[in-house]
């Protein structure tokens, strides 16, 4: 009877400890993949913040030189300008294709409302009254800004997996 018994015991604490080996190998692999995954998702956390802070910043700055803007103020929000495009240049592996599209999107308004307050600001004799006052217009309705943040917003949501509020 134990000549019978025996091999299905040794069966059983072969695959036992074949169990625990393949198990220990798996939880370690999978600790060293959640590791990875908490710092790349905090990173990408932080990195979305900072855009928006940038993009929040950018855009009352914009508004407050329509209205006492000087030279060197100016040459200050040009400077934000490009600290904004090179921390969304510098951070690209973390955005998607469609993310980097909007912010370079939302840039381009940036520039073009910067533009043209500039040129008023500048030449006191300046004849672009009406660009000015279009620029400002973008600003007070914030449109297309809002539908640009708003993109960014939702895939910024998507990617971290947070279900909007109130659904």
């Amino acid at each position: 009877m134990i000549e019978k018994i025996l091999p299905a015991i040794i069966t059983i604490i072969g695959n036992l400890i074949f169990y625990l080996w393949i198990k220990g190998r798996i939880d370690k692999s999978i600790e060293k993949n959640k590791i990875a995954y908490s710092g790349i998702f905090k990173e990408k956390v932080n990195i979305y913040r900072e855009l928006l802070k940038k993009t929040y910043g950018i855009k009352k700055e914009l508004n407050r030189f329509q209205y006492v803007g000087t030279k060197e103020e100016g040459t200050e929000i040009m400077h934000k300008i490009n600290e904004y495009i090179q921390f969304y240049s510098i951070n690209q592996p973390f955005l998607s294709d469609e993310m980097l599209s909007d912010l370079n999107k939302i840039r381009a308004e940036f520039q073009d409302v910067f533009d043209k307050f500039y040129m008023h600001t500048s030449n006191a004799k300046s004849d672009n009254l009406t660009e000015f006052f279009e620029a400002g217009n973008k600003l007070k309705t914030n449109n297309p800004f809002n539908e640009i943040e708003k993109r960014i917003i939702a895939e910024m949501r998507n990617d971290l997996k947070i279900a909007e509020f109130g659904k």
